[in-house]
């Protein structure tokens, strides 16, 4: 996890919504900060949990004057994307970056390789089995690392914890923490 406002994100990033549909991102940055979850892809168990979590605590989120949104950017899996707004009722854009352009500005870009086999990994999975997911198309992001970032509306990152294994999003306190401090 590292904090940081020397990163910036290009507000002039094109990413889809999940009908395909353009989306720039600072159109999207509609709040002071906003939380973005990195998934994977929006078919990987732990992926769906820590997203539904989020969705649902967002308006915890706030931090004193300062408004919080949420959105979370995959490389694909558009059906998937629209399965979690239409079946388990996600409010918070979703939103599609094939490129993995947001990616390769935050340095989550390298595959997560070898560590793909830590048995946290799987362990998170089992989790989120147990707690009723159910596993989604496999895509080609799988060996993406998951990850969660803090944008203010200019695009600055703010804060970042980059995963190191499936599964591996920080506790939410863990962002409200930072979100406070910021």
């Amino acid at each position: 996890m590292t904090s940081s406002t020397q990163t910036r994100v290009p507000l002039d990033l094109r990413l889809a919504d999940p009908e395909g549909g353009p989306v720039r991102l600072g159109d999207a940055l509609a709040a002071d900060l906003t939380v973005v979850q990195l998934v994977r892809y929006f078919g990987c168990l732990p992926c769906q949990e820590w997203l539904v979590e989020l969705d649902r605590s967002l308006p915890s989120l706030d931090a004193g004057p300062r408004t919080v949104g949420g959105m979370a950017i995959g490389g694909s899996a558009d059906y998937q994307a629209q399965w979690l707004r239409d079946e388990r009722g996600v409010a918070l854009p979703l939103l599609l970056d094939p490129e993995h352009q947001v990616r390769d500005v935050v340095g989550a870009a390298k595959p997560l390789g070898w560590r793909m086999m830590n048995p946290k990994g799987a362990a998170a999975y089992a989790r989120s089995l147990r707690h009723g997911y159910r596993p989604q198309g496999i895509t080609r992001d799988t060996v993406r690392s998951p990850g969660v970032l803090v944008l203010d509306r200019d695009g600055c990152v703010r804060w970042t914890h980059v995963g190191t294994r499936i599964g591996d999003y920080p506790p939410l306190d863990t962002v409200r923490a930072a979100l406070a401090a910021l």
